[in-house]
């Protein structure tokens, strides 16, 4: 794991497939906060892999609201879309390891390949079945009998056998765009990522990520995943449920709203001071212990 004498990186990634909305601000305020607590560096990385989603105006968009809300990153941002050789350079890597395939599944035949519990876990079909033809084709990585195990700043220890919850996962898409998980195991090595404070969402995905990590012989780093926002239903905030774009909404009643749902008491006439102030105040009173163990967070129509 991350050691913690050196100096603190966190970083915020957002998708560019839409505006920032409430529930990825909550995000980016957090691992601001965590950084700014710990005298380190806050780093805005933009994951904009899919050609067909992401947008460069959301991309533009979201560094507006960021800075509007006086969240404001250290070192220049970095787009995904821009590392495609350093994507690719790893990539070799693995294959030069024999641990990558070709996958031509179809979506239907990979609707009858997913097996387990949640129909998730691939039964490694291209594997055992090689494609003779010139196909389109995906690439997996071989994940073997591996069990990652790691603990998490706020939501404790997590183990996770790779073949029985994922199966072999693809690292780079028929479509020749490379997978998050690839790119984000990649990127927070080559940008020296001490601790990735992000959405309990993810949790799931990141034993693949430091299995690449592993294979790669990158760094590690922290892990703090915090719950997520949701609504009164208990649907995630997110751009498939229509969360409201955060560059709408009034910016000091906002910040305000979001130290309540990290935990934080906020005096009440903080409401009315400069954001600068509002976000000094949570800095000094920012507690990542706070928010340990709780996965959701219901925002309040009020």
């Amino acid at each position: 794991m991350a050691n913690s004498t050196l100096p603190y990186r966190g970083r915020f990634a957002p998708s560019p497939t839409g505006p920032l909305h409430l529930g990825s601000l909550f995000t980016a305020l957090a691992s601001f906060l965590q950084a700014r607590s710990l005298n380190g560096k806050w780093l805005v990385r933009i994951d904009d892999l899919d050609p067909l989603r992401c947008k460069a105006h959301f991309s533009k968009q979201i560094l507006t609201t960021l800075e509007n809300y006086g969240l404001h990153w250290d070192e220049g941002v970095v787009h995904q879309s821009k590392r495609s050789s350093a994507y690719q350079n790893a990539l070799e890597i693995l294959s030069r390891q024999n641990l990558t395939y070709d996958c031509v599944c179809s979506r239907k035949q990979l609707e009858e390949r997913y097996t387990g519990e949640s129909r998730l876990t691939y039964d490694g079909y291209c594997l055992k079945n090689p494609a003779t033809a010139s196909k389109a084709s995906a690439i997996r990585i071989k994940v073997g009998q591996n069990t990652i195990q790691l603990n998490d700043l706020t939501q404790g220890a997590v183990s996770q056998n790779l073949s029985d919850k994922v199966g072999d996962f693809i690292v780079l898409r028929k479509d020749k765009a490379f997978a998050y998980h690839l790119a984000v195991a990649v990127d927070d090595n080559d940008q020296n990522i001490s601790e990735v404070l992000r959405g309990i969402d993810l949790l799931d995905s990141t034993p693949r990520q430091v299995y690449l990590q592993q294979r790669l012989e990158l760094k590690t780093p922290a892990y703090a995943h915090i719950p997520v926002l949701v609504d009164s239903h208990h649907a995630k905030l997110s751009k498939q449920t229509f969360a409201a774009d955060a560059s709408e909404m009034p910016i000091n009643a906002t910040l305000i709203k979001l130290l309540h749902y990290l935990q934080l008491s906020p005096p009440v006439d903080l409401v009315s001071s400069p954001k600068h102030d509002i976000l000094s105040w949570a800095i000094e009173h920012w507690q990542l212990d706070n928010l340990k163990k709780r996965t959701s967070i219901v925002v309040s129509t009020h």
